[in-house]
């Protein structure tokens, strides 16, 4: 259905590689991502760019069925989130793989304007380190997991997921795309974990009783991040 375009890809590496101080902390939902990310930073005086916060925000004027016909047909669809739900594994997949390039492109079309010497820690936002690892070293990565168990009881209860969840109660067959909400947040997190591991990014599973600081610290070491 969808494929990544290579030169946009091509494009951001342009910009991207050789860039040492761009970190990147990648993970499924409910990891601690931008928990750490803001520990990170409170603690190193590293800006912050929130991927989920342009992808849903800044990046939308900027989509163009050219570069970026994959999050142009999303938000193009009478309605998006069901849009997405609907695909099958396997489209759902490549569609993740594709707009992770145009994720790439816009971030890249950013920094282009940054000094090459400015920091900066990413957070998340992306489905496919395959994709990323062509632009950005891998030591520049870090992979936050949790258990399933977790990703699941944090979807159902945390307050700050309600949104989602009144969302999914509004469709047609709610209980059915809930069902099918779960599956592909799991297969998004095993993908993050499963490709990490084969381009060696560090992967860091965070437990039930690990603290903000001390995940902070391991994420931090693993960049070489003074903090």
């Amino acid at each position: 259905m969808f494929q990544p375009d290579w030169t946009i890809i091509a494009d951001a590496r342009a910009v991207l590689a050789g860039r040492r101080n761009v970190y990147w902390v990648i993970g499924g939902a409910a990891a601690g991502k931008s928990t750490v990310c803001r520990a990170i930073a409170a603690r190193s005086g590293l800006p912050i760019y929130d991927m989920d916060a342009h992808i849903y925000g800044a990046y939308g004027p900027r989509y163009t069925p050219q570069r970026h016909p994959a999050n142009t047909a999303w938000l193009a669809a009478e309605n998006p989130l069901a849009w997405a739900l609907n695909l099958t594994g396997e489209s759902f997949d490549a569609f993740n793989r594709t707009t992770t390039a145009e994720y790439l492109d816009l971030l890249a079309d950013d920094l282009r304007g940054w000094s090459p010497d400015t920091p900066v820690l990413i957070d998340g936002g992306i489905t496919h380190p395959s994709v990323v690892v062509q632009v950005l070293a891998a030591r520049q990565m870090v992979c936050l997991a949790t258990s399933a168990e977790e990703r699941v009881r944090l979807w159902e209860t945390a307050e700050e997921r309600a949104v989602m969840r009144e969302w999914i109660r509004a469709l047609h067959e709610p209980e059915a795309m809930w069902r099918r909400f779960l599956a592909h947040d799991a297969a998004i997190a095993a993908t993050l974990e499963r490709e990490s591991r084969a381009h060696q990014i560090p992967v860091i599973v965070r437990g039930p009783h690990d603290s903000v600081d001390g995940l902070a610290s391991q994420v931090a070491a693993r960049l070489g991040v003074a903090v």
